[in-house]
């Protein structure tokens, strides 16, 4: 820890590295963030862990490098592995239609009819946000425990199963496969793709299929409760200390919580957004995928080089510019991908009220991620989209990389 008693910051000094604190200091400072861990890998090989700040204020606990935290929407990579995985044993086809997996009765509300656009709907479609869902135009069908509840004459929590039904009577949004619009729900029904093909639990095929070979053992699905912490999980903050109405726990339906403990079902969210691991675990697991000795295979003998290559593929472009033309920045299978330098970054952010999270894969061998335990600046701001550009640069500068820890 440093003597800097106001900001601690644990684990290792690489002075080759230097700019990384410094900026990770301003950056919670600016944005009034209570903790952070940052974590970097080159060629297989941690070079970088460090945390700053608390992971909890009242205490004073100073965050720990190996510190579990919310990954929020960094948990679309992990699902995207485990879809190719069995895509990659033949148990599972990106062309399958997901209604084959989720045979779920709908739930029409007064003057509702089934769409019959969702028959077309694939597994390929949910992977890169093409399946006719945008909740720009309409919601997100995942943060709306009340009203589903409500709607259906069921009590609370709201439960995966519960949100499909739901929306097998609702219409899409959009024809699938015409256009990219980012979907949680859509990754909510790979979760149930996984459990239907392999037959456990969605949670228990990810720590043992892609997690296990790795040798990654902490990540998991996360509670919803303060209660139901872990140990070496941080505690999570709200920029205004605001509260919402409980869906989850004693109180749901009933009683206004803290926003970060209660306000949604963690577990509801696990395929989506419900992970949480260490930012050194994300870059163990980002690194996998580092095609080595001419990108003939992948580390752990996790996925084959061929199928790395097809999950880091462009498939729809992310805000094509008006008038056509080719788009900065596209979705893959489970990954953002854009353009730097001629050179094709993977990486995938976070966000929730109490996280912000990224997830960077860069073609050099070089895999970083950071998070922290608030979400919003005090201006309301997700701050996991404010991450990416700074430490792109970071990366980019770095003259001589340090030895491993």
């Amino acid at each position: 820890m440093s003597n800097a008693d106001e900001f601690p910051v644990t684990g290792q000094e690489r002075s080759e590295l230097a700019a990384f604190d410094a900026w990770t200091m301003t950056f919670l400072t600016e944005h009034k963030i209570p903790g952070a861990s940052l974590a970097i890998e080159r060629d297989g090989q941690l070079v970088y862990s460090r945390g700053f700040g608390y992971a909890d204020r009242d205490a004073r606990t100073p965050v720990q490098p190996d510190a579990l935290f919310r990954i929020a929407s960094v948990s679309k990579p992990i699902t995207g592995v485990a879809i190719m995985k069995l895509v990659q044993d033949e148990k599972l086809k990106l062309e399958d239609k997901v209604l084959d997996y989720i045979p779920n009765e709908p739930h029409f509300e007064e003057g509702g009819k089934f769409d019959e656009r969702w028959k077309q709907i694939t597994v390929v479609e949910c992977l890169s946000h093409t399946g006719g869902w945008d909740r720009d135009k309409s919601y997100d069908p995942m943060f709306q425990a009340v009203h589903m509840a409500k709607s259906m004459g069921i009590e609370l929590p709201i439960l995966p199963e519960h949100i499909i039904r739901y929306q097998l009577g609702q219409p899409l949004d959009f024809d699938p496969l015409t256009r990219y619009a980012y979907s949680n729900f859509g990754y909510s029904i790979l979760g149930r793709v996984i459990e239907k093909v392999s037959g456990q639990p969605y949670e228990k095929y990810v720590k043992e299929t892609i997690f296990k070979p790795l040798g990654i053992e902490r990540p998991r699905i996360g509670g919803s409760l303060a209660s139901q912490r872990v140990d070496g999980e941080v505690h999570y903050y709200d920029v205004h200390d605001a509260q919402g109405l409980a869906v989850v726990g004693p109180d749901a339906g009933k009683e206004q919580v803290p926003i970060s403990y209660g306000t949604w079902r963690q577990e509801t969210l696990d395929s989506h957004g419900g992970w949480i691991a260490s930012a050194v675990d994300l870059v163990k697991f980002a690194a996998a995928f580092d095609l080595t000795d001419g990108g003939r295979k992948t580390r752990a003998g996790l996925l084959k080089a061929a199928t790395a290559r097809l999950m880091f593929s462009p498939q729809a472009a992310i805000n094509r510019p008006e008038g056509g033309g080719p788009s900065g920045a596209y979705y893959g299978l489970g990954w953002m991908l854009k353009n730097e330098n001629d050179l094709l970054v993977a990486r995938h952010g976070g966000a929730l009220a109490c996280t912000a999270a990224s997830l960077m894969h860069f073609p050099d061998g070089t895999n970083l991620a950071m998070l922290t335990n608030l979400g919003q600046s005090p201006d309301g701001k997700f701050l996991g989209r404010s991450l990416e550009e700074p430490l792109t640069k970071l990366v980019r500068e770095v003259k001589n990389w340090p030895a491993p820890l």
